[in-house]
C-alpha cells in the first residue's frame, strides 16, 4: 500500500504556489480574473498529451476505413456475381470489417471479414508489435476471411460431405491447431499437388482424390501458382465445431458445414486476382462436398463412427465435470453408513475389533435366516 501511496504522490501536480504580485511573463486579466500560462505548464503537457492521441486515432480511423474500402473491392463484383444479396461493407471497429451475402445455391450465406492493424490504437499497436518480436508463431498479418455456411441444422446437410479437410500455411499452422478443434479429426497426408510451405489434413486419402482429381473445382490447380500459395493461409472444410463445446456434444440443429478461407490481405493486383482464385474454387468446393455419393459407402461410415465416438467422449467429459461440481446427494443409507464409520473411527483399536466381530456375527445370523426361507 505505500509503494502505491509513492507511486500516487510521484505524478501527482505539485501544489500550485502562490501568485506574485511582481510579475514580467504574459498575463491575461480580466476584472479580478487573472491567467497566467507559466503557472500550468504540467497541464498543458497532459492536454498536449491527450490531444495528440485523440489526433492520431482520428487519422488512423480514416486511414483505416479507406484502405478496408479499397482490400474489399476487388471481391465485391464477385460476390455480386455468385449471390442475390449482398449488403454494404460494416464495421465493427477501424480494424474489423465484415460483408454479408446470402442468395446462391449450396450456400446458406457467406460472411466475409477484414482484420486490419489497428493504426487507429496507438497502445494495441505497439501490444500487436511487441507480441510479434516476442513470440515467433504469433501471426500479425492483415488478413481476409471468407466463410461460406453450406447447411445448418439436423435436416440442413447436403450429401455425405467430406469430412474435415483443409490445407494450412505451415507458418501458422501450431496456432491454427490449437486453436481449431475441427482440425483434430484429420491426420497429416502427403500430396503431390501440395507445395511445401503447406500442410495436407484429411480424415481418408479417398477424400483428397475427390477434392483434388475432380474437374473444374481447381484447388490443384490455383496451388501450382506461386502468387495464390504464397496469399493462402488456410482453406478448411469442416462439418465440426471450430471450438470445442464445453457442454456436451452440440445438438443436431446447432451443427454445421461450413468452408473457411483465409488469406493474407494483398498487396498487389496480382495478389487480389489470386485471392479471387481462391474465392472461385471454395465455392466450386460447395458445389461439390453437397453432390450425393461424392464418396465411398465405407468412408461415410467411417465419417459417421468418428462423430460418434466424439461426441461419447464429450458427453462423458461433461458428465465427469458436472459430478465433480454437483456431487450426487447421499442416500439415507450411505449417510447412516458415513455416521457409523465416523464413530467407529473415534473408537479404541480393541473396541473396533469387538465391534467388527459383533458385525461379522449379525452378517452371519442374517445370511442364515435367509438360507431357511
Amino acid at each position: 500500500m505505500s509503494g502505491l501511496i509513492k507511486a500516487l504522490a510521484a505524478i501527482t501536480p505539485a501544489t500550485p504556489a502562490p501568485l506574485q504580485r511582481e510579475y514580467d511573463g504574459l498575463e491575461f486579466k480580466w476584472k479580478m480574473f487573472v491567467f497566467r500560462p507559466a503557472a500550468f505548464k504540467f497541464e498543458a503537457l497532459m492536454l498536449a498529451i491527450l490531444g495528440g492521441y485523440l489526433l492520431l486515432h482520428l487519422l488512423g480511423k480514416q486511414f483505416n476505413m479507406g484502405r478496408a474500402k479499397n482490400a474489399l473491392a476487388p471481391y465485391i463484383p464477385t460476390l455480386q456475381d455468385q449471390f442475390t444479396k449482398v449488403q454494404p461493407m460494416m464495421s465493427s471497429s477501424s480494424a474489423l470489417h465484415l460483408i454479408f451475402a446470402t442468395g446462391r445455391r449450396n450456400v446458406l450465406a457467406a460472411h466475409v471479414t477484414l482484420k486490419l492493424k489497428p493504426f487507429h490504437d496507438l497502445i494495441q499497436m505497439v501490444w500487436t508489435t511487441a507480441d510479434a518480436l516476442i513470440d515467433p508463431l504469433a501471426d500479425s498479418s492483415e488478413t481476409i476471411t471468407f466463410q461460406f455456411t453450406l447447411g445448418r441444422g439436423a435436416s440442413g446437410f447436403q450429401g455425405e460431405g467430406a469430412g474435415v479437410w483443409a490445407v494450412v500455411n505451415k507458418d501458422g499452422m501450431a496456432k491454427l491447431r490449437e486453436k481449431r478443434f475441427d482440425l483434430t479429426f484429420p491426420r497429416l497426408h502427403e500430396a503431390t499437388a501440395i507445395p511445401t510451405t503447406h500442410a495436407l489434413f484429411s480424415e481418408h486419402s479417398d477424400i483428397t482424390d475427390v477434392i483434388l482429381k475432380t474437374p473444374n473445382v481447381g484447388v490443384a490447380e490455383v496451388l501450382a501458382d506461386a502468387t495464390a500459395a504464397r496469399v493462402l493461409k488456410a482453406l478448411i472444410i469442416t462439418d465440426a465445431p471450430a471450438k470445442r463445446p464445453t457442454n456436451g456434444p452440440y445438438k443436431p440443429e446447432q451443427r454445421a458445414r461450413e468452408i473457411f478461407l483465409s488469406v493474407r490481405k494483398p498487396v498487389s493486383q496480382a495478389e487480389a486476382d489470386a485471392v479471387n482464385a481462391w474465392v472461385q474454387v471454395a465455392l466450386n468446393l460447395a458445389d461439390l462436398v453437397t453432390r450425393p455419393g461424392l464418396i465411398k459407402p465405407e468412408v461415410a461410415r467411417k465419417l459417421v463412427r468418428t462423430r460418434q465416438d466424439v461426441d461419447a467422449s464429450l458427453a462423458k467429459a461433461y458428465k465427469r465435470e458436472q459430478e465433480e461440481e454437483n456431487p450426487p446427494e447421499q442416500t439415507a443409507e450411505e449417510k447412516r453408513a458415513a455416521r457409523k464409520r465416523a464413530e467407529r473411527a473415534k473408537l479404541s483399536d480393541k473396541e473396533q475389533k469387538r465391534a467388527d466381530e459383533l458385525d461379522r456375527k449379525r452378517e452371519m445370523r442374517k445370511a442364515q435366516k435367509r438360507s431357511m426361507k
